[in-house]
């Protein structure tokens, strides 16, 4: 099952938000993106989502995998803290 969102960051992310974002998105079994612009970061690197850092608009969030849509609505909820 494949589900998507799209996101606005109306705060930057820090250094401490992108741990807990990675940390998060490892929990799932669903393959995870985080897409921006032209880029699609895959959200269980740290390496990858780093790219996020002090980064502010819309982004989209996907995942596929049978627990999708868990996996979307945890990492919104990580994203809104």
């Amino acid at each position: 099952m494949n589900f998507s969102v799209n996101c606005l960051l109306r705060k930057k992310i820090d250094h401490k938000k992108i741990i807990s974002l990675v940390s998060k998105a490892n929990q799932f079994e669903s393959y995870i993106l985080i897409e921006f612009g032209k880029k699609s970061l895959n959200a269980k690197s740290y390496l990858s989502t780093s790219e996020l850092h002090d980064f502010l608009g819309n982004i989209r969030l996907y995942a596929k995998g049978h627990d999708s849509k868990l996996a979307i609505e945890a990492l919104q909820s990580t994203l809104g803290e």
